[in-house]
């Protein structure tokens, strides 16, 4: 019997123990409610959105009919008179001249490898060439940039072939057997191939895309002089010729624009430069110049931006939703609790005391609340961006400058009873 009343005695106290500590946590927390968040780099843009069109002065490129093989790439620059596509009057001529481009290549690479030794300069060139066709290949993958992607994977394939053939073992006789062998098959494809097709050129140097939309004469750098917000949103695309082959743009200037709200129109002014960002098709920001804000109808303004930049780029995007950003901020991102006004008293040599007010935040170092003076670059909705104050932290010991740095990473105290530099933080 004495011993189950030793037992319950032993529990009840366990219990009130923990209850105890418990309600001692929870009554600490009331009183001290310590609440910490990690500061980290941050970008905040002033901007707005809008939807608007890609002009440029461009031309249609048409053909006869048949079946169109384009000869250069989306975005390439061509020369006056150069070929950009080639028409075949069937499917087997089409085939021919893809299967006769196949064994030029062939035998390129069969050439390479009979020209050049087994470990000499020019394969170890060679190698160095895969590897940056790798990563040159696994960039454009990991930006989306399809075009260059496609680009880069026939470049790396066609290096890979030659080091194979270089590396293949095959004897001088028997290499030169496969060079003969594949001379005599061009020689007799180039003669059918070239029977059934015809050459489309260009008369004027420019860059080459092989997508016609219709806005080629309608959207045009001419139009953009007396573009209204009525003309913009009734805007159409005209007919696109079935023969058409693809287009040409001429010079290295495009435009964007844009009917937008009269008030944000009104935050820019002619020859000023802007930022654009795509929403979609591009993955950068391009620098852009205002070149007209025109009148004021029915509430829009219509707004035209002009960049000489990234035009190869852009050959494929045409209606496009985008940012424009006039300014841009950088810095430690903080809650807006966690910014503080301390006022210190200072006194000088002569005994006189001045009230001296500091915008910071205080940061948990180990157990203890240091505080970082810092100075406000921008606010936002229920944050600040900040950077740290140097001009406040002038005059200060090394060791004590570097400890009230404000740093990305830093543990920031959002809220605590009678913070002070220096408190103790259980």
């Amino acid at each position: 019997m004495k011993n189950n009343f030793v037992t319950k005695l032993i529990t009840a106290v366990g219990i009130l123990a923990v209850l105890f500590y418990f309600g001692y946590s929870v009554l600490t927390y009331l009183a001290d409610p310590l609440a910490t968040t990690v500061a980290y780099s941050y970008r905040s843009d002033e901007s707005v959105t809008v939807s608007g069109y890609l002009v440029r002065e461009e031309e249609i490129l048409s053909g006869g009919s048949g079946l169109v093989y384009h000869t250069r790439d989306e975005g390439e620059r061509v020369s006056a008179g150069g070929r950009v596509a080639t028409l075949y009057a069937s499917q087997d001529a089409l085939n021919q001249a893809l299967e006769l481009e196949e064994l030029e290549e062939q035998l390129e690479q069969l050439e390479f490898a009979q020209n050049v030794a087994s470990g000499s300069q020019q394969v170890l060139r060679l190698d160095s060439d895969i590897m940056e066709g790798i990563f040159a290949l696994r960039a454009g993958v990991a930006q989306g940039e399809l075009l260059d992607v496609s680009s880069e994977s026939e470049s790396l394939r066609a290096m890979i072939l030659k080091r194979e053939y270089t590396y293949s073992g095959a004897g001088d006789e028997q290499m030169q057997q496969q060079v003969s062998a594949l001379q005599q098959q061009i020689a007799a494809l180039r003669t059918t191939a070239q029977a059934g097709s015809s050459a489309v050129t260009t008369a004027r140097s420019g860059t080459f895309s092989a997508l016609a939309d219709g806005y080629e004469g309608v959207l045009t750098p001419e139009s953009l002089e007396s573009m209204t917000p009525s003309v913009l949103n009734s805007i159409q695309p005209a007919a696109v010729p079935e023969n058409a082959v693809g287009k040409m743009i001429y010079g290295s200037t495009w435009y964007y624009v844009s009917a937008m709200p009269a008030d944000q129109a009104e935050e820019m002014t002619a020859g000023e430069s802007v930022t654009l960002r795509f929403m979609s098709g591009l993955d950068r920001e391009i620098p852009m110049t205002v070149e007209r804000i025109s009148d004021e109808e029915g509430g829009e303004r219509v707004v035209i931006l002009s960049c000489e930049e990234y035009l190869s780029l852009t050959t494929l995007m045409r209606h496009q939703n985008a940012q424009i950003i006039f300014q841009s901020y950088s810095g430690i991102r903080v809650p807006t609790m966690a910014l503080r006004v301390v006022t210190e008293t200072i006194t000088d040599s002569e005994g006189q005391e001045t009230q001296v007010s500091t915008t910071a935040v205080y940061c948990r170092m180990g157990r203890w609340a240091r505080l970082k003076p810092v100075e406000v670059l921008y606010q936002g909705e229920d944050y600040y961006l900040v950077q740290a104050d140097e001009t406040t932290l002038q005059g200060m010991s090394e060791n004590a400058r570097e400890s009230r740095i404000l740093r990305s990473g830093d543990e920031v105290i959002i809220s605590a009873s009678d913070l002070y530099d220096g408190k103790v933080i259980e």
